[in-house]
């Protein structure tokens, strides 16, 4: 192991980080800095590929590995969730950043599925919660007639 004792700096150079890590951590910085508009367009857009591809349920894709579209459909949902996870993350600061947390939690609530394979519903509502708490704003779930198909 090596030691740099100049400036009286004894960090172990196996620590530091390298030319690649810091250029990960830059794209990283560049791409999940708080855009709330941003991360729910792209939410909505990998949520309506995944519920299209999911009714194509016999197509294949032999240009990308011979993935069935279930499969591209799971994989558009991940990216779905990832955006969600992403507008969930920041505390929202203003209207707007706020109404989008609540219109994702909201569709992911009603999704079985996506339910019973992540926790991101979770994470996204007590997100939207914490926000409500910390902007003085009382949310109250309405109760809903089982099968009911509207949500508002």
């Amino acid at each position: 192991m090596n030691s740099n004792t100049e400036g009286g700096d004894t960090a172990r150079d196996e620590a530091r980080p390298t030319a690649e890590h810091l250029s990960r951590y830059q794209r990283s910085y560049q791409m999940t800095t708080d855009q709330p508009e941003r991360f729910f367009w792209l939410w909505q857009e990998a949520l309506a590929h995944a519920l299209l591809l999911e009714q194509q349920t016999e197509r294949s894709f032999p240009e990308h590995g011979g993935l069935t579209a279930l499969q591209m459909a799971e994989g558009a949902r991940a990216h779905a969730r990832f955006y969600a996870f992403l507008l969930a993350e920041a505390p929202a600061r203003e209207t707007g950043h706020f109404e989008r947390k609540i219109m994702v939690a909201e569709a992911m609530a009603f999704d079985e599925e996506e339910i019973r394979r992540t926790r991101t519903p979770a994470m996204v509502e007590a997100a939207m919660q914490q926000d409500a708490r910390e902007l003085g704003i009382t949310l109250n779930k309405a109760q809903m007639p089982p099968g009911s198909p509207s949500r508002h």
